[in-house]
């Protein structure tokens, strides 16, 4: 049974039930469009981009996407150059998550997205647009969740301690010293990310160092380069800490890359 709902010919036809943001973005932040009452599916055909809300941040490159609901402002780093190529959704059209996720994108999927780019806006008084839409609706509901977001404390001690590892992923500042600059314990900052992130400090700052790493290499950066920024001995031992959190090398992570899209067939704008 399809995942797709209120598809209703009757709407009237004036009403797109999809529409697109299509835009080739160099290295930078950019927060794209946000209206009110819009799903948002946010993708890079090429390149990496974050993708950044109140409640965490997501690293993707072309073989993850970040659903982002209605509600979520975010903004969205560039790692190099990204083809940007979102589509949004009316409320209620995909029945996903009601919180941002990383989905991980099939080539079926990523087909669908850019024909439906290529398409938008989609009406529900063509069947054509309907039977698209019922399609990657229900791949995107078979899809697993990519564990690749960085979830954020919120008390003020952790967003400190946080903010420190943020701006800087390969310190070599203790926790002790980072838990001191913000006032706490190391027993009481570890205690803090742990229930308001429900992870063990230790293994954010592993995912801190996987979602940094992918910037990195999205931006053309060595293995090596990236292990000495990330404070490593050595590249292999960044390595085996990047295969533990994703199960598999750097390497191996982006040799499936697909390549880049040629421009839309409309021009690079939110379609209404």
């Amino acid at each position: 049974m399809s995942n797709l709902r209120h598809v209703d010919v009757t709407t009237p036809a004036a009403v797109p039930f999809v529409r697109s943001y299509a835009v080739t973005h160099p290295s930078g932040t950019l927060i794209p469009p946000q209206p009110v009452g819009w799903d948002q599916l946010v993708y890079a055909a090429s390149g990496v981009m974050t993708v950044i809300t109140e409640s965490g941040r997501w690293v993707a490159p072309p073989t993850r996407a970040v659903w982002v609901p209605s509600g979520s402002a975010l903004r969205i780093e560039i790692a190099g150059r990204a083809q940007l190529r979102n589509l949004y959704l009316e409320v209620g059209v995909a029945s996903l998550p009601a919180s941002p996720a990383v989905l991980h994108v099939s080539g079926l999927l990523r087909e669908l997205v850019l024909r439906a780019i290529a398409l938008a806006p989609l009406w529900r008084a063509d069947a054509r647009h309907c039977n698209l839409m019922a399609v990657l609706v229900d791949e995107l509901a078979m899809l697993p969740t990519a564990p690749l977001d960085l979830p954020l404390p919120t008390d003020a001690r952790a967003v400190h301690v946080a903010e420190a590892l943020l701006a800087e992923p390969g310190t070599a500042r203790s926790l002790e010293a980072l838990a001191a600059s913000a006032g706490a314990s190391r027993r009481t900052i570890e205690r803090l990310f742990r229930s308001e992130t429900m992870m063990p400090i230790a293994a954010w700052r592993n995912r801190l160092r996987v979602l940094t790493a992918l910037r990195l290499l999205g931006d053309g950066q060595t293995v090596a380069a990236i292990s000495r920024q990330l404070g490593y001995s050595s590249p292999s031992a960044f390595v085996a800490m990047f295969r533990r959190e994703t199960a598999m090398t750097p390497t191996a992570y982006f040799r499936e890359q697909p390549t880049a899209v040629e421009r839309p067939r409309r021009s690079d704008t939110v379609t209404t």
